[in-house]
Formats: structure tokens, C-alpha cells, sequence
């Protein structure tokens, strides 16, 4: 943990990333914003994968929880191969070559 503002704020590293998670009052809800440090070599994935979470946690939220997915179980999870792809096009990044059924951009 580096930094914890309840209920604004909470920073911490994981693995060698730098996570910072911040609530905002907006109207009558609430914004979340994920802010992550990752290898530009890897951020098409990461993007895909804090999609999918979004996506559990969204599921969740409407009473239909998916229960955990994570790591490679992700990779084959809610068009994770299309959202890496389509992340690797909108950051500009090369999709890495060791992806099994890679999606091609």
C-alpha cells in the first residue's frame, strides 16, 4: 500500500506496476478511474483484461455474478482476443506474436 484516502483513493504496487484507484462523486453516482503503470509491450492486454474485470464486476453488480476469473482463464473469457486486439490498434501497439489464436489487427 503507498497511499489510502477512504474513500477517494487507494495506491499500491503490484507485482512491478504502480495501481492508484479513485472514487468521484458525479451527479448522483459515483466515477472510477484505474490508473495502472504497465509495459507498453503489454498494454493492449492489460486493457483487455481490466475489461473483462470490469465487465465481472459489472455482472455482479446486476445480480448475475460470474464468480472469479483471472490470468490465463481471462485470456479465453469475454472476447478477451478481440478487446486485445482492438486495443492494440486503438494504443498503436503491436500485438505480441506468443498470443495463442492471436487476433490479427
Amino acid at each position: 500500500m503507498t497511499r489510502a484516502d477512504a474513500p477517494k483513493l487507494l495506491a499500491y504496487k503490484w507485482v512491478n506496476n504502480d495501481m492508484r484507484w479513485e472514487l468521484e462523486a458525479v451527479g448522483e453516482g459515483t466515477r472510477l478511474t484505474l490508473w495502472t503503470s504497465i509495459d507498453r509491450r503489454f498494454i493492449s492486454m492489460g486493457a483487455a483484461g481490466w475489461h473483462v474485470c470490469f465487465d465481472v464486476l459489472e455482472r455482479m453488480f446486476a445480480g448475475a455474478p460470474l464468480g472469479r476469473i483471472a490470468g490465463p482463464a481471462a485470456m479465453g473469457f469475454g472476447g478477451w482476443q478481440r478487446l486485445n486486439a482492438e486495443y492494440a490498434q486503438q494504443f498503436g501497439v503491436e500485438l505480441p506474436t506468443w498470443l495463442p489464436n492471436a487476433a490479427k489487427s
